[in-house]
């Protein structure tokens, strides 16, 4: 507000132009760079109104606390004003999460105010803090800080698993994707339930396939999978670990029921959610299981080896029946030849005798 010139041009700043008034004789050393006017004289100096109302930025601004919807900031007075009525407080976000639309916030305190909580933040975000001195309406140059909201329990709630095919004791399923407004989506969780006793899962106990065999619990995580790994189908109960997760075969003698989980994490900061509804599988008994190859491949050689076997067998069969049929023909073939009528002798003249002038031998023979 006030500038203050003394011996030797030496000029000061204040916010008040002191409380003893001397005459304008004792001010009669001339300013070295404009000998018109005066500045200062003995024990004395010449004081000058800048015309500046508005006060100084304050001298430091802290952030002491945050939370996932506050932030508590500290500041202290500037070090140049004539008279302060209040603080003004901004926070405008500068990165989100949110996909809303989120107008600068302001706060207006009184002067003996140095600490103040800004409420009705966005989780998971990044603001831009500043404060300035006011002077009734005039308001002075401002401090900033940067400060960022703790992540948020992940909003909305998980989709619904999509189940694709049932192949025996795994399940083909499609991850959708999901969608946070709290903090990033670091990754996600597949819960698997048996039906025994209850219905659903407790957090509190929920863990990995080991531990829920341990503890006798009917639920355990079966996979974590990263954001990017959720582009694919994925198999359940494939018998492969998943950061950590023993992805374990499905129980066919039990229905069972698969959900979502959401895990987000940043700067140290875990917050998990699960899908409010499930998806039930019913898995009995009777349902076939899943065979592997090489038993379809041994059951493939054990049929057409059977069917081989037959062949032969039929075959053996027909060759045998048609060798007695050729035995029984050769047979008849060799058989003596018996006469059925008398022999009838051919002379040398060839040609044979009329029929009256041949001898009747049986009668000669009586």
């Amino acid at each position: 507000k006030y500038a203050i010139i003394g011996n030797d041009s030496n000029c000061f700043c204040g916010n008040s132009p002191g409380t003893l008034q001397l005459d304008l004789q004792t001010c009669d050393t001339q300013c070295p760079k404009n000998q018109t006017q005066m500045c200062g004289g003995d024990n004395a100096a010449s004081v000058y109104d800048t015309e500046v109302s508005a006060p100084g930025p304050p001298a430091s601004i802290n952030v002491v606390n945050t939370t996932e919807t506050t932030l508590r900031v500290s500041w202290t007075a500037p070090q140049a004003y004539s008279f302060i009525t209040g603080y003004m407080i901004r926070a405008s976000i500068t990165q989100t999460y949110s996909d809303f639309t989120r107008i600068p916030l302001e706060w207006r305190v009184s002067n003996d105010t140095f600490i103040s909580e800004l409420p009705n933040l966005q989780p998971g975000s990044t603001y831009n803090v500043s404060i300035a001195a006011i002077n009734h309406d005039e308001e002075g140059s401002n401090v900033t800080v940067i400060a960022e909201t703790v992540i948020g329990t992940p909003d909305p709630s998980p989709p619904d698993i999509e189940i694709k095919e049932r192949r025996g004791d795994r399940l083909l399923v499609r991850i959708p994707e999901a969608k946070n407004i709290n903090g990033p989506i670091s990754m996600y969780r597949i819960v698997v339930s048996v039906e025994l006793y209850q219905q659903g899962f407790i957090t509190d106990t929920l863990g990995n396939f080991t531990y829920a065999t341990e503890q006798g619990l009917p639920y355990y995580i079966t996979a974590e999978l990263d954001p990017d790994d959720i582009q694919n189908d994925f198999i359940i109960g494939d018998r492969s670990t998943y950061d950590g997760f023993y992805n374990a075969p499905l129980p066919l003698t039990n229905d069972i029921e698969v959900s979502l989980g959401i895990v987000s994490e940043k700067n140290h900061v875990k917050k998990i959610r699960y899908a409010e509804s499930t998806k039930k599988i019913i898995l009995n008994i009777n349902e076939p299981e899943e065979v592997s190859p090489m038993v379809v491949a041994l059951g493939a050689a054990i049929a057409i080896g059977v069917v081989l076997l037959l062949i032969g067998i039929g075959l053996v069969i027909i060759l045998r029946k048609r060798i007695h049929l050729a035995r029984l023909q050769q047979g008849s073939q060799s058989m003596p030849l018996s006469l059925s009528e008398p022999c009838v002798e051919i002379e040398n003249s060839a040609f044979i005798q009329d029929e009256d002038e041949r001898m009747d031998y049986y009668s000669n023979l009586k």
